[in-house]
This record gives C-alpha cells, sequence and structure tokens, in this order.
C-alpha cells in the first residue's frame, strides 16, 4: 500500500459519535433538559392581580318603604368631579399637598360619579318625606319639587404627615327651587370624620368612602323642607 493514499480516521467523525453515544444517561438528560430551556420563547402566564371596588350603602330594599308615604319628589343631578377622579377608575391616595397616586391594581367598578349618584338616590330614598327621586339621567316626565346639585371635592386616600393612611371626602351640595327662578333654599360643605386605614387594604378603603358618602346624603336630608 501506497503511504500516501493511507488516511487517518476524521477526529470529527466516528470518534464523537461514538462519545456521544456513550455519555452516562445524567449528562444526556442535562442535555436534553438545556435544549428544551432554549426554546421557552414566552414568559409563564401570571394572574391578574387588578381587584374591583363599588361604593356601598342603604338598598332599595330598605327604602322602598318608606318612599311610598313621602310627598318630595327630588331631582339629583350630575355629581361633578374633578378631573383627577373624572378621568380614571382607579383609586387614588393622595401624598402631601400635590402628588396623586393612582393605584393600577385596585379600581372602581363603575364611574365614580356613578356610584355616588347611587348611594345619595338611595339614601334620599330612605327620608321619611321623600316619595321620589329622579336621578341623573333624569326622565323629565316626573314633576319635581327641588333639584340637588353635588360637586365632590375629595374622594380619596391620604397619606397623613406621620406616615400613617386615612380616607378623606369632601362635597359641597345646593337644593334649588324647579319653578324656573333658580332659587336656593339650602347649601352646605360636607367633610367626613377623620379615618384611618392599613394603606393596603382598598376594600377597607372603598368601605370608608361608602361611609362617607351615606353621612354627605344623611346631611342633604336634613336641609329637605319638612
Amino acid at each position: 500500500m501506497n503511504p500516501k493514499n493511507f488516511r487517518k480516521p476524521s477526529s470529527d467523525g466516528l470518534v464523537p459519535r461514538l462519545r456521544l453515544r456513550f455519555l452516562p444517561a445524567w449528562a444526556l438528560m442535562a442535555v436534553t433538559a438545556a435544549m428544551l430551556g432554549g426554546c421557552q420563547l414566552l414568559p409563564p402566564a401570571t394572574a391578574d392581580a387588578t381587584r374591583f371596588f363599588v361604593l356601598s350603602g342603604p338598598t332599595l330594599a330598605e327604602t322602598t318603604t318608606t318612599a311610598e308615604h313621602g310627598h318630595l319628589q327630588l331631582g339629583l343631578r350630575q355629581v361633578e368631579l374633578p378631573d383627577y377622579l373624572r378621568t380614571t377608575k382607579s383609586m387614588v391616595v393622595r401624598a402631601g399637598a400635590n402628588e396623586i397616586r393612582y393605584q393600577d391594581y385596585a379600581r372602581w367598578a363603575e364611574p365614580l360619579e356613578a356610584g355616588v349618584n347611587r348611594v345619595l338616590k338611595n339614601c334620599l330614598l330612605a327620608v321619611p318625606e321623600v316619595r321620589g327621586v329622579d336621578a341623573h339621567p333624569m326622565r323629565g316626565d316626573v314633576a319635581r319639587d327641588y333639584d340637588i346639585a353635588v360637586r365632590i371635592i375629595r374622594c380619596e386616600g391620604v397619606v397623613l404627615a406621620d406616615g400613617g393612611n386615612g380616607a378623606r371626602f369632601e362635597a359641597t351640595y345646593k337644593l334649588t327651587t324647579t319653578d324656573g327662578s333658580g332659587r336656593q333654599i339650602a347649601s352646605g360643605v360636607y367633610q367626613s370624620p377623620p379615618a384611618s386605614w392599613d394603606g393596603k387594604d382598598f376594600s377597607a378603603l372603598a368601605q370608608l368612602l361608602s361611609d362617607a358618602v351615606t353621612g354627605l346624603g344623611e346631611k342633604i336630608a336634613t336641609d329637605l323642607p319638612k
């Protein structure tokens, strides 16, 4: 045989195949896991942590019997909100005089003005002198004795100066005639009593703000003509 025609076995041919063939089982499992892991392109799905809340107050079942015997028919106009509350469904926590923190994972399940309107309507229907409440959007086919306009100034959680957390609610209201003169017969400012919460339980904050709206309804009721 001509020595010039003799070729040595390729170092990247048979030998590597033999080496792979005789790898220990644990090594083959490690290689397979690494290859499969490289194919995991999408992150694992996570549950949505967002929670939704509503304002609560007297229910219609609790006010129906009382309303049947009243004599006043009221109109409840659309509740006014500052833009920073009206343009979001996120619950709001105020830090200091100027900082507003929107809570991405704690949201109102309905527009805040709709929730305030609903609670106020039920509060007013619980008043013995009230026969009915035509709330926004008003039907227009029911004669009303008085109209009520409410403007919310604050409805939010707040970081206190001492580092604690509280709830703050403030609103103004006006009671006017419906005879075309727009005569104002009553008005007032309502501020909820100081209340604290832990800064984490937004269900507790929703309940504190619900209590505050109910307090506003009770304050308006005291100014209704008897």
